[in-house]
């Protein structure tokens, strides 16, 4: 009956330190989500202070207020989703083609050291081209619509995926390497078993770094000629001086990249799920 009554003891005492636990880490999520929030509540405070009863900095500055307003009415009128909905298809349609097709060219320069030192100066002008400028050829070529968003977003990425993967395939662990010899395996084995896996963490954080890159190609087609998406919203409230709208469309960018940068941190940690162990 004691070593009954020792164990119930127990019980409860490890029951009262685990909810003593859940509520520490609790408490500390909240306090880690209010210094998150605690920036933008101070720039939203500042911004309302310096921009209210100011119809001059309103006119350039716009405010929180007009911010909210302008953003009810879009919501309202479908116009911003329908807008969001359109650049976010250009931005992950090139960030697909561009994250996929840059990991596959990558990993397949580990094949051959002469063909990957010819492509590089080749990769290496690709990628310090700034986008901007290949914008217009990229619209004559392809149009005003879509595509010639699409394809910005591919070419803005392609290079990053490229590099990315090609290192992650040059980092293998020589060991790895000497271990699939001496058990005889092919080349092509040792492309898909050793060099693929290994490489995966490196075509991840291509793809993170692709996600701001994709947006920005397809924005910047948008920007300088489209009928929808959020770069015409933006371009078309500019130039009617509506900085509320303007403001929005950055909100509305600014989102949808979370969004995506947090799908990807998903695919993550589904993918290598041994790094969270």
């Amino acid at each position: 009956m004691v070593a009954i009554a020792h164990s119930n003891s127990e019980i409860k005492n490890m029951d009262t330190m685990n909810s003593i636990s859940s509520a520490s880490n609790h408490k500390t999520k909240l306090q880690d989500a209010f210094l998150y929030l605690l920036p933008l509540i101070i720039f939203l405070l500042v911004w309302s202070w310096f921009t209210e009863g100011h119809p001059q900095a309103q006119f350039i500055f716009s405010s929180p207020n007009q911010v909210a307003i302008a953003m009810t009415r879009l919501i309202a009128s479908g116009e911003l989703m329908r807008n969001s909905a359109v650049t976010i298809f250009e931005a992950l349609t090139g960030f697909c083609m561009g994250t996929v097709g840059g990991a596959f060219i990558g990993l397949s320069l580990w094949y051959s050291q002469t063909v990957a030192k010819i492509a590089k100066p080749y990769i290496t002008a690709l990628s310090t081209i700034p986008i901007f400028a290949l914008a217009p050829i990229i619209i004559v070529w392809f149009g005003i619509g879509i595509w010639s968003k699409i394809m910005l977003a591919f070419i803005s990425t392609i290079s990053v995926a490229i590099v990315q993967s090609y290192q992650g395939a040059m980092s293998v662990e020589p060991r790895f390497l000497r271990l699939m010899q001496v058990v005889g395996a092919s080349r092509p084995q040792v492309f898909r078993l050793v060099v693929i896996p290994s490489s995966l963490i490196w075509v991840i954080n291509a793809a993170k770094l692709n996600i701001g890159l994709a947006l920005l190609g397809a924005f910047i087609g948008e920007f300088i000629s489209a009928e929808q998406g959020l770069g015409y919203m933006i371009v078309k409230a500019s130039g009617l001086y509506d900085m509320a709208t303007v403001i929005v469309g950055i909100i509305a960018l600014i989102i949808i990249a979370l969004v995506l940068t947090a799908l990807v941190e998903s695919i993550e940690k589904l993918v290598l799920r041994w790094k969270y162990i």
